[in-house]
């Protein structure tokens, strides 16, 4: 079975050179092996963990599924419009994983293809204005970091007209859910009226469910979570009650359906074989790279989709300035609205639609990969105050700004400053593996640290001449996937200046960030991966200095 392109309503799909030709020798199996009549049917005998579900009776989100979605419009739509009948147009998203992304990812789209729309359907009976687009934000936390909420504690306005979804369920979310309860609690806000800020997305009986349950806050249920959740209710909900209109997402996310499953001009099977051929070609790192202005964030949701459906076999790398020059024989370039005769792979199509053909490719690719991309995982490690490196190698600076080091590393445990040690670094850093900076600090680009750690991946990347990702320690780490990655690790940690007690416990949230950090670190050590962990006692001096010690060798 061969193509130049597959072109299906307003979704194309290309590929060229071995690329093409290792997608074409996979497409012929996929129909010997019915995927796409068995990814349709949802049939479990596809993988052990959804043969194990239906033995459970849990169902789970399937990808490119709507049905979860549209079974919850109801119950959406009733919510959406109890919050914009309070004057509640911010949203809060806790939660983590893929689905988050894909939520941010669709308002962030509406806000730019839909920016003189009203944000709602049906015109609303309540003295509150229609809000447009411009009028209501989502904001996504995923890790317990005191720097975002506390930047809403200081604007209590904003703070008053927000509406909290959770859909986490492990204890960085059950954190940070307490800390806003509490913040609302200050702001003289009655029991009723803070439940009812409080909105929670979870399967059943889980644990995020019962405390729903207990302390009074709406509750919608859903499949057990997957990657593939972006036409769920853990994207949907979050992402209308910030103005989208999912229910005609969800229509033309249905329109697409039917070219999965025909035998010519199918996109998803044409894009998973693509996936899967590269990986099994020996090009395990996908460069994401093109972004179109009406989907900004894509390759960041597709990034990590790919991350955890596939693994640790395929390796996803956003073109954000974490690219070498040069890309090498075991990368591949993927770009949305790129150029077809140029790049090694072009994905172009509305968001709808590219959220449907995605989650269906990763499914294929982890089929073709023989992978298990529904299986449970633990994404949180034991938190612990001990990462197993002992005592700091050095501390690189004045005492009250210094950056200190930790790691066992042999080679890498004998540097005696930063220049030293980056350089051993980076010149550990080989042919087939890259590297990958763990930031756990606050990614808000402006007020955060986020810009700081992207220009640190720029220059780590120009020097290593391989990718270099960044990530924040808020989801789930490449290290605990099933397979190796190739991936040498950087964590970086840092102090907090202001802090958040947790109602009900303990501890801080800084403190949780930082216990999550070395437990991460140490679980990445006893796995056999190579792991630095450099510990910022001033955030914004230690990066600075982290910067300047990467253009030393430059």
């Amino acid at each position: 079975m061969t193509f130049n392109a597959v072109v299906s309503g307003d979704t194309a799909i290309t590929a060229r050179g071995p690329l093409k030709g290792a997608a074409e020798r996979l497409l012929g199996r996929l129909w010997i092996d019915e995927v796409p009549v068995r990814l349709a049917s949802e049939d479990p005998s596809l993988w052990p963990s959804a043969t194990a579900a239906r033995d459970e009776g849990r169902p789970l989100c399937w990808p490119a599924q709507p049905g979860p979605g549209r079974a919850a419009l109801g119950r959406v739509a009733e919510l959406r419009e109890r919050a914009r009948a309070e004057g509640l147009t911010d949203v809060l998203l806790l939660g983590r994983g893929a689905p988050a992304h894909a939520a941010r990812l669709i308002v962030d789209a509406h806000r730019l293809t839909a920016p003189h729309r009203l944000t709602t359907p049906h015109r609303l009976t309540t003295p509150h204005r229609l809000t447009t687009p411009q009028d209501v934000t989502l904001t996504v936390l995923d890790g317990p970091d005191p720097g975002p909420p506390l930047r809403l504690a200081d604007d209590p306005t904003r703070l008053n007209r927000t509406t909290v979804v959770v859909t986490g369920d492990d204890p960085g979310t059950d954190a940070l859910r307490r800390v806003l309860h509490g913040m609302l609690c200050d702001l003289g806000l009655s029991p009723d009226e803070i439940a009812r800020r409080f909105v929670t997305v979870a399967e059943p009986r889980s644990p995020a469910a019962k405390i729903a349950i207990e302390t009074g806050h709406p509750l919608v249920e859903a499949p057990a979570p997957t990657p593939f959740g972006a036409l769920s209710p853990y994207a949907l909900l979050p992402a209308a009650l910030a103005g989208v209109d999912v229910a005609a997402l969800l229509d033309e996310a249905t329109a697409v359906l039917p070219s999965l499953t025909r035998p010519e001009h199918n996109p998803g099977l044409a894009l998973g074989a693509i996936l899967a051929g590269a990986v099994r070609s020996g090009r395990g790192t996908a460069v994401l790279g093109g972004y179109p202005a009406a989907l900004p964030g894509i390759a960041g949701w597709v990034a990590r989709l790919l991350e955890e459906s596939g693994r640790g076999r395929l390796t996803p790398v956003v073109q954000d300035g974490g690219l070498p020059l040069s890309p090498d024989d075991d990368m591949f370039l993927i770009t949305f609205d790129g150029r077809p005769h140029q790049d090694d792979a072009t994905v172009t199509g509305p968001l709808a639609a590219q959220l449907v053909v995605w989650e269906y490719a990763a499914a294929v690719a982890s089929h073709l990969l023989e992978l298990d991309p529904l299986a449970p995982r633990d994404g949180t490690a034991p938190m612990t105050l001990d990462d197993g490196s002992g005592d700091a190698l050095f501390a690189d600076g004045d005492p009250a700004l210094a950056v200190e080091a930790h790691t066992t590393v042999p080679g890498l445990a004998v540097a005696r400053d930063l220049p030293e040690l980056l350089d051993e670094l980076i010149a550990r850093v080989a042919d087939g593996e890259h590297l990958v900076i763990v930031a756990y600090l606050d990614p808000d680009e402006s007020r955060g640290e986020g810009t700081q750690v992207r220009r640190l991946a720029a220059r780590l990347a120009a020097r290593t001449g391989r990718p270099v990702a960044a990530r924040w320690g808020t989801g789930l780490p490449a290290f605990w996937n099933d397979q190796g990655d190739g991936g040498v690790y950087l964590m970086v940690t840092g102090n907090v200046v202001r802090d958040v007690p947790v109602p009900g416990r303990h501890h801080r949230l800084g403190m949780v960030q930082l216990a999550r950090a070395l437990g991460d670190a140490k679980n990445a050590r006893a796995a056999g991966l190579p792991v630095i962990r450099l510990h910022l006692r001033d955030r914004r001096a230690g990066l600075t200095r982290l910067l300047d010690s990467a253009r030393e060798g430059e």
